[in-house]
């Protein structure tokens, strides 16, 4: 949102940031002008809700941030745009290719990149190989991932996640989010990779941006085949010494080190408000400050509140 702002002042444009979110208890809730709240993304209340904020607040630009919505969004994103806003995302096909992951390898293999190996719970079985990494089908936040190294422990987690998991090969190495801007017509017009350093639940901790021409180009290459999708996303890979770098996963929104990416110059809020407005975008490949550190620490939002019991966590504490 700060960085939003910081965008919005740059253009000499004025606008509101709108939060909306299923609690009050919630950081970016307060920090935005004006928070509201919503039904939860699964609920058909969801999509009605947001396009009647849209239309009361002459929203300009709906930004997802999470997996949770992205498909239901998608799939009204006329009705967004009828009402003068946009949905900064992809076409609704384009977002089930992203959200699967096992078609995701399949369409990424056949544009010739380098990908792990990635089969369903049910191939994986009639044809184990250990030390595996397992995930769900549609996971976020590194829910429900880990590797595993045998059959016992396999079904321990399965008992625990289900059957709609996915098993890759487990690919040890250096791990990289990439972010992109890709514009309307499909112009790839920034990539920065970023090496995950420190992870804590999916997010990256500790990161560092690295200006390297291989990454660069092949994740400019992966954007080029991802058909539908405008605007800010990131991929992820790993690679070994020496090795090429693997394509496992693609974001189609934000995303969570993103601000790495904007500190190293690299201002996407910038370019999607200048898209959107209709003004050239200024984004550069390659325009962006090499090893550049990010190290993240918590920090405190507080505000008043009248009812405690309808905080989350009040009955029995949430741990994640």
């Amino acid at each position: 949102m700060d960085a939003f702002r910081h965008a919005m002042d740059k253009l000499g444009v004025r606008g509101r940031i709108i939060a909306t979110d299923i609690t009050t208890a919630s950081p970016a809730f307060h920090r935005a002008d004006e928070g509201i709240l919503v039904p939860m993304a699964g609920r058909i209340e969801y999509v009605p809700t947001l396009l009647d904020i849209v239309k009361k607040r002459n929203i300009g630009l709906l930004v997802p941030l999470t997996d949770l919505d992205l498909r239901s969004i998608a799939r009204q994103a006329q009705q967004f745009v009828e009402l003068g806003c946009a949905p900064m995302l992809g076409s609704e096909d384009a977002v089930l290719l992203c959200r699967d992951k096992t078609r995701l390898n399949e369409h990424l293999q056949q544009a010739g990149l380098e990908t792990i190996r990635t089969v369903s719970l049910h191939a994986f079985r009639r044809r184990p190989f250990y030390p595996c990494f397992v995930k769900p089908i549609r996971g976020s936040a590194s829910v429900g991932s880990a590797v595993i190294h045998n059959e016992r422990d396999l079904n321990a987690h399965v008992a625990t996640f289900g059957e709609l998991l996915i098993v890759q090969d487990y690919v040890p190495g250096r791990e990289y989010t990439v972010d992109v801007y890709r514009t309307r017509d499909g112009e790839v017009r920034c990539v920065v990779p970023r090496q995950r350093l420190v992870v804590r639940s999916g997010e990256v901790e500790k990161g560092i941006t690295v200006k390297d021409r291989e990454l660069m180009e092949t994740a400019a290459k992966l954007a080029g085949q991802l058909n539908g999708i405008w605007g800010v996303f990131c991929c992820q890979c790993r690679r070994t010494d020496g090795g090429p770098p693997r394509y496992f996963e693609v974001n189609p929104r934000f995303g969570g080190g993103a601000p790495l990416a904007i500190a190293a110059g690299a201002n996407l809020p910038l370019y999607v408000i200048q898209e959107v407005l209709g003004m050239d975008v200024s984004a550069q490949i390659g325009a962006f400050t090499d090893r550049l550190l990010m190290m993240r620490y918590d920090e405190a939002v507080y505000t008043q509140i009248d009812d405690v019991t309808a905080l989350p966590g009040y009955d029995s504490p949430q741990f994640r």
